[in-house]
């Protein structure tokens, strides 16, 4: 399971911002990075007139655009846990950004290992105050001690189960 770092905070306030700063941060450390993020009104990332977007009009279950280095799926379904949509995103992501969603991270949904919070008086990570332009450093070494915690304990599983 990847690290969930949530990110919540008011429109405008910044989140995109710090996850867009966080993405070429990690990736750069060799992790695999994926985000989701919570639209409140629909969206479409096609073009109109495209063929894509032609098939979708017409009223196609699922679409899906496919390039030499990129693929977009689009589909109608309805969900309610954020836990579905976790499970649509590659499996070998490191660290998924879950952008807004506050009510379903705060119901457990999902085991959030970072929380970032974003609001006027500042930024809180895990419910500690950081100054912000320490945040991308602070909420990159939460990120990275929390993957160093998962690998310590699996080698641990491992080297136990391994001398039985």
């Amino acid at each position: 399971m990847p690290v969930v770092i949530a990110v919540h905070g008011s429109s405008g306030s910044g989140k995109t911002t710090l996850i867009e700063q966080m993405i070429p941060r990690l990736t750069a450390c060799g992790l695999r990075v994926g985000v989701v993020k919570h639209a409140h009104e629909g969206f479409s990332l096609d073009q109109h007139g495209k063929d894509s977007q032609r098939c979708w009009g017409a009223g196609a279950h699922a679409v899906l655009v496919a390039a030499p280095q990129e693929l977009f799926v689009r589909q109608r379904c309805t969900w309610s846990r954020l836990s579905e949509l976790l499970g649509l995103l590659p499996q070998e992501l490191d660290c998924v950004f879950i952008e807004g969603f506050t009510h379903s991270v705060t119901a457990i949904d999902v085991p959030v290992a970072v929380q970032v919070e974003i609001a006027q008086e500042g930024v809180r990570l895990n419910g500690q105050a950081v100054r912000g332009d320490r945040a991308s450093a602070a909420v990159e070494e939460a990120v990275m001690s929390c993957l160093n915690h998962d690998r310590v304990a699996v080698e641990s599983r491992e080297g136990h189960y391994g001398r039985r």
